[in-house]
């Protein structure tokens, strides 16, 4: 794992956006979203090669790797870390995280640190709720002043990126709040919890976000899946 710094960060506080994809792809929605529409600069990237494959083309081939990016708004006092994918060796996540987690703490003092990402709900009905977890007791008041309900007590455990970091974010003394986003489908991605997601931190953080764009890949999303679902016909009459 490589950390390739390209500009050096200095602040008095700040808030730390991070989440990658998971089901229904929520937690890369979100931080993509952010680091997208606030036009925040990419200050570094973390490269991890975890792979137990080469990549193959044209006879060649070379090492595999994952590139996540941490990004940071000045203004809005706001680091946000996206990628592509998730590490799939135990080891390679917690030193991801770890290495996140040092360079946000060199930068300055994080206030906060969100993480997002799908709670699956078979039945589901209606636009996505918002629940959200803390990493100590006190910060429950933070999610009922915003009128945001716990995950329910049928979780007993939150997986990869997205749990391990609100977890790591204790052991360093930094309070963590996971946002997740209700979704009946975990096969393709699902904008809608995205966007409760951010209606969410928009509320938590004071910061305004236009989602417009979700909801045109939502959309997107129904028009692909209706053409799936069209008869195609071979060579006949009638």
């Amino acid at each position: 794992m490589k950390l390739n710094v390209t500009k050096q960060v200095k602040s008095d506080g700040f808030s730390l956006f991070a989440s990658l994809p998971d089901m229904g792809r929520v937690g890369g929605l979100v931080s993509s979203f952010l680091a997208q529409n606030l036009k925040c600069e990419q200050v570094a990237e973390i490269v991890s090669s975890d792979k137990p494959w080469v990549s193959y083309a044209d006879g060649v081939v070379k090492s595999a790797s994952d590139t996540y990016r941490i990004h940071y708004d000045d203004e809005r006092k706001l680091m946000i870390f996206t990628g592509e994918s998730q590490p799939q060796d135990p080891g390679e996540l917690y030193a991801l995280c770890g290495a996140l987690l040092d360079f946000a703490q060199n930068a300055g003092k994080v206030a906060r640190l969100y993480g997002a990402g799908g709670y699956l709900r078979d039945q589901l009905t209606g636009a996505p709720r918002v629940c959200g977890v803390v990493n100590r007791p006190e910060l429950k008041k933070v999610l009922a002043k915003a009128g945001i309900d716990l995950v329910g007590s049928e979780i007993s455990s939150i997986t990869w990126f997205n749990g391990v970091i609100l977890g790591m974010a204790a052991e360093r003394g930094i309070d963590a709040i996971g946002l997740f986003g209700e979704i009946s489908e975990t096969t393709v991605p699902q904008p809608l919890a995205a966007k409760s997601i951010l209606a969410a931190f928009s509320k938590l953080e004071s910061i305004p976000l236009d989602t417009k764009t979700l909801d045109r890949q939502y959309e997107s999303i129904l028009e692909e899946a209706q053409k799936k679902k069209e008869p195609k016909y071979g060579p006949g009459i009638g």
